[in-house]
């Protein structure tokens, strides 16, 4: 109340140069996005990465799904670069993003069976939207600390989309590129199928080598969640190359202007 009398007595403030900067910035990153994606589409030998955030974003927000509905778990530390940029949030608890901040690698899976059940009951700010299917995103690196969780997200038929951005490598791999005994530390076999892993543990999997068929496959699994209630994994297949600038701009990503780290907005 004290406060609320502090603010009362303050003059207004107005602060249009601010507002337009915002705004200004804003069309900018908007058509800095676009721009990212038509590039994306003109690499035909993978799936680029803003293909996969561009079509995810068009799919949860701009499509028949309300836009509000759709917790998303933001995972994965070079495809979450792109993603990010894409996703909105409509609401408070859309965008939950992955614990890297506490130190952890590979937390992505686990984190998404606890995001599923407390969609699935209706937990805190997720009590509006309870047992609709929730979407994770993660990278193959990351994938591989918690990959059996896709056991527990079937066992308990929990709604969760998982897309595994497969570039082959670790997010940190360009660092070694010319250290050749260092670089095959962060380098995995290449194009491996964790759709089948999934299928194995119980999942609907699909497998993604082509933008085109990345839409797709999002409906699909999103209609195996809302009519069976189970777990679905998209292996997208990209290549390691997307993260050099010199061959394949954008490149890996930084931050954003102006300049804030301020994304889902």
């Amino acid at each position: 109340a004290a406060l609320e009398a502090l603010a009362d007595a303050m003059p207004r403030q107005r602060h249009e140069a601010w507002v337009r900067e915002v705004a200004q910035a804003r069309q900018a990153f908007e058509a800095e996005n676009e721009e990212y994606y038509q590039t994306g589409l003109t690499y035909t030998d993978a799936v680029h990465p803003a293909v996969i955030a561009k079509e995810l974003a068009d799919f949860v927000h701009n499509g028949e799904i309300p836009q509000d509905r759709t917790t998303i778990l933001q995972g994965g530390y070079g495809i979450a670069r792109y993603t990010r940029r894409y996703l909105r949030s409509f609401r408070p608890g859309q965008i939950v993003n992955g614990a890297y901040q506490y130190g952890a690698i590979g937390p992505d899976v686990g984190y998404t069976v606890g995001v599923a059940a407390a969609v699935r009951h209706g937990i805190g700010a997720q009590a509006d939207f309870q047992g609709h299917p929730i979407i994770a995103v993660t990278g193959d690196a990351g994938f591989g600390y918690t990959a059996m969780e896709l056991e527990t997200l079937s066992k308990y038929r929990l709604p969760a989309v998982l897309i595994v951005y497969n570039n082959n490598a670790w997010g940190t791999w360009s660092g070694q590129a010319n250290n050749t005994l260092g670089l095959p530390v962060h380098l995995f076999q290449e194009n491996l199928r964790y759709d089948k892993l999934g299928e194995a543990l119980g999942t609907h999997g699909e497998y993604v080598t082509k933008a085109a068929e990345m839409r797709p496959a999002l409906e699909r699994a999103y209609q195996v969640a809302l009519d069976e209630s189970r777990p679905s994994i998209i292996n997208v297949q990209a290549k390691k190359e997307f993260w050099q600038r010199d061959q394949y701009p954008p490149g890996f990503l930084g931050k954003v202007e102006p300049g804030v780290m301020s994304y889902y907005h």
